[in-house]
């Protein structure tokens, strides 16, 4: 057995006690215990809190600033990213609570497949030798051993721990990563000082480029096929794309795995950990400091540096975790969800998409006002987990500054709304879909981008383990994609038959508007918005009685559902 890290360093060693209060169970509010820090022992993960000494800001310290002193240390940005809350993000548990609610029978290969990219450190307690073990979410409240590493979601030595091998392949999708056991951490730098690491934590440093340069280990989580099965349980014999955004991104002009490539490829950390400040400068730092707060005087400035701020789009979660701190147990301070959320905002303002208004055409008394959206981002947008969509608010006023005509508005619920200021009945269970469209003439009937599941028999599901296929899949495609590429038929859209303006990189819709030619000149703005979750996809979850539906439900009507602002542009027309 090794030895401990108490035994180790003893007299240096820091003692984090048990933090937060353990709730009392009720219809609303489901028990998850505060996070401690433990030994290390033979455990092949650490928790982050036994990085934090070293790998987070100090006042004493100069380390992990960037060129206008900003702090960016790791453990300071990942602390209110979704992936260190993937273990006890709410929705994440009302989700697999669902599918199980859903297909009891499957309940173990639900908690297996799921958990072991949401709480990795406690489904891959044992390392690369035993990939077939789960961890049940119930088994977080009975306080267990390996309850705290659950709860650390995707914590610091999950990542730096995976081995290159196999990554890319599909042998390492949904999950199918290797750990390292020889208590290796690997990372971009040579000429490493190890000792203070091994002291610390008995873990020795290593250079590796996969973890700065290899989309493959992203991929290994963000590369996920579930098996539809009947209400019975029994297997209909279809794979699911439940996301696919490594897939995408190799059939992409960003890919850089293949030649040729591209001036514009990027890998994913290249985007989601820059290692540039956000003036645009590269990042040159020390990588740690000491515990006792100062800087390491033997440990040079190193280049590259990550920001590992890990953000995508998802403002409402890191909300919803900050603002039931104490019913969720969580240890970020409110600062750090508030910097999260910020530098989300920021990604989806400036990153991700444009819009424009390529032309304004009038016959007779109507307008036709073309709107283009274009994808800036390595993989479709949306992308990920199948709940998200995209649409646009289109919104033409006249002289006298009323609104004479106006597609996809919505409330701070998130819902869209019709004319008559009610949601639309798309927004409710059980009611229609909305089809892919190229021309909008009823302003009802808005333009909007996202995935709709069917079952194998063709009906709508919204339950991962009945998804056979998609009725709708009109996601804008990346740049570059082609249907001859090997990834195509994972990543095809589906529903766009017949519209030439629906391309790789962008798509174009003409919104057709009655505006009389003695009423202007017409001032148009077209916004295109954003969400994680859609209303109708909570909807259908909400359905479901489960306590984890319950306790997200009740933080869900607490939030503030308002969409995200990715683009707006305006212009006039007589």
């Amino acid at each position: 057995m090794k030895p401990s890290r108490w035994m180790t360093i003893g007299a240096i060693a820091l003692a984090w006690p048990l933090a937060g209060s353990l709730l009392e169970a009720s219809s609303d509010t489901v028990f998850l215990p505060a996070h401690r820090s433990t030994a290390v022992g033979d455990h092949p993960f650490l928790l982050s809190f036994d990085c934090e000494p070293c790998h987070s800001n100090s006042t004493s310290a100069t380390a992990m600033r960037d060129s206008a002193g900003r702090p960016i240390a790791p453990y300071d940005l990942w602390r209110g990213t979704m992936m260190a809350n993937s273990g006890r993000d709410p929705y994440w548990r009302a989700g697999l609570s669902a599918e199980i609610a859903t297909i009891p029978s499957r309940r173990s290969e639900l908690e297996e497949k799921c958990t072991r990219c949401h709480t990795p450190m406690a489904s891959s307690a044992h390392g690369a030798s035993d990939t077939e073990r789960h961890w049940s979410p119930d088994k977080v409240a009975t306080m267990g051993p390996l309850s705290d590493h659950a709860l650390d979601g995707v914590s610091c030595t999950v990542c730096h721990a995976i081995l290159p091998d196999g990554l890319g392949t599909p042998e390492s999708f949904t999950g199918g990563f290797y750990i390292d056991d020889q208590d290796r951490l690997f990372g971009p730098h040579g000429n490493l000082l190890s000792a203070p690491m091994f002291a610390w934590t008995l873990r020795t440093p290593e250079q590796a480029n996969h973890t700065k340069e290899d989309s493959g280990l992203c991929a290994s989580c963000h590369t996920l096929f579930t098996h539809t099965v009947r209400l019975d349980g029994s297997a209909t014999g279809n794979e699911y794309p439940e996301q696919t955004p490594y897939l995408e991104w190799r059939n992409s002009i960003y890919q850089d795995d293949v030649a040729p490539i591209d001036p514009r490829a990027a890998d994913c950390q290249d985007c989601h950990v820059p290692t540039d400040s956000v003036d645009g400068v590269p990042i040159q730092t020390r990588i740690a400091r000491s515990p006792g707060g100062f800087d390491f005087s033997t440990i040079p400035n190193r280049q590259p540096f990550g920001r590992h701020m890990i953000v995508g789009g998802n403002t409402l979660i890191p909300q919803i975790l900050r603002d039931n701190a104490a019913a969720l147990n969580v240890t970020a301070p409110a600062a750090a969800f508030d910097a999260t959320i910020a530098a989300t905002r920021s990604q989806l303002r400036n990153d991700t998409a444009d819009v424009t208004i390529p032309s304004v055409q009038r016959t007779g008394a109507t307008l036709d006002v073309r709107v283009r959206v274009e994808n800036k981002v390595g993989h479709k947008f949306p992308s990920g987990y199948p709940s998200r969509r995209t649409w646009l608010r289109l919104t033409v006023k006249d002289a006298q500054n009323q609104i004479v005509w106006r597609s996809g508005n919505w409330d701070t619920q998130g819902r869209i709304l019709a004319t008559n200021g009610q949601p639309l009945a798309s927004e409710s269970a059980g009611g229609p879909q909305l089809a892919h469209k190229d021309l909008v003439t009823n302003p009802d009937d808005p333009q909007v981008w996202e995935i709709t599941m069917a079952d194998e028999s063709g009906a709508p599901t919204f339950r991962l383990l009945r998804a056979a296929s998609n009725q709708k899949d009109n996601r804008f495609l990346p740049l570059g994609w082609s249907a001859s590429h090997p990834d195509a038929a994972a990543t095809a859209p589906v529903g766009v038959a017949g519209d030439p303006n629906f391309v790789a990189g962008a798509d174009e819709v003409t919104f057709r508007v009655m505006a009389p030619q003695g009423a202007g000149p017409y001032q148009i703005e077209a916004e295109l918005y954003y969400q994680p979750i859609s209303a109708r996809w909570a909807a259908e979850l909400f359905t479901i009685a489960t306590p984890e539906i319950a306790a997200f439900q009740s933080y869900w009507n607490a939030a503030d559902r308002s969409p995200e602002l990715v683009d707006a542009v305006t212009t006039q027309a007589n």
